[in-house]
C-alpha cells in the first residue's frame, strides 16, 4: 500500500493528537485541555474542504470513540455535527485571515465542548459547564502550530 506523504503527514498528526488527548491533565489543567483530535479535524476541513468531509470527520469520531471507550456514536456525532458546519463555512473560512479561522475554530470547539457535555449529562454523569471556554480557547490555539505541522498554513 504506497501512502502518499500528504497523508502520512495526516495520519502523523491524528497519532500525535490521540497520544496528546491521553496524556492525563490534573487539578485546574483538566479545565485547559483542549480537544486535540476535533482541532486537527476541523483544521484539516478548513483548509482542505476539497479532501476532507463530513465522512473524514465521523470517521475519526468513530475512532476516538474506541479510543476513550465512550459510548459508540458520542464522539462521533460530535465530530460530525462539528465537521459539517465547518465544511459549511469552509467556503468563507479557508480565504480567512488566522484571526477570523481562529475566531471559528474557538466557537465550533466551545459548541463541541457544550454538546459533548450534554450528552454526558443525559447518560446520568454531572459535569460542570464552567471549563468549556478555557478548553476552547485552548483548542483554537492550537490552529497556528496545527497548520504549521500539516503544512497548510497561509501565513509566512
Amino acid at each position: 500500500m504506497d501512502l502518499s506523504p500528504r497523508s502520512m503527514v495526516v495520519f502523523y498528526a491524528l497519532f500525535i493528537a490521540t497520544i496528546l488527548q491521553l496524556v492525563p491533565a490534573y487539578d485546574g489543567w483538566i479545565d485547559w485541555k483542549p480537544n486535540f483530535i476535533l482541532t486537527v479535524v476541523m483544521v484539516l476541513i478548513v483548509n482542505k474542504p476539497q479532501h476532507f468531509g463530513v465522512t473524514f470527520a465521523a470517521l475519526v469520531g468513530l475512532f476516538a470513540d474506541g479510543v476513550f471507550g465512550t459510548t459508540v456514536g458520542q464522539f462521533m456525532l460530535i465530530f460530525t455535527l462539528c465537521g459539517g458546519i465547518v465544511l459549511l463555512l469552509s467556503r468563507w473560512t479557508h480565504y480567512f485571515a488566522f484571526f477570523y479561522r481562529f475566531l471559528v475554530i474557538f466557537c465550533i470547539s466551545l459548541f463541541a465542548a457544550f454538546a459533548q457535555t450534554v450528552l454526558v449529562n443525559l447518560q446520568g454523569s454531572l459535569i460542570a459547564l464552567d471549563y468549556l471556554p478555557g478548553m476552547a480557547l485552548m483548542s483554537a490555539l492550537l490552529l497556528p502550530l496545527a497548520e504549521k505541522f500539516m503544512g497548510v498554513s497561509r501565513e509566512s
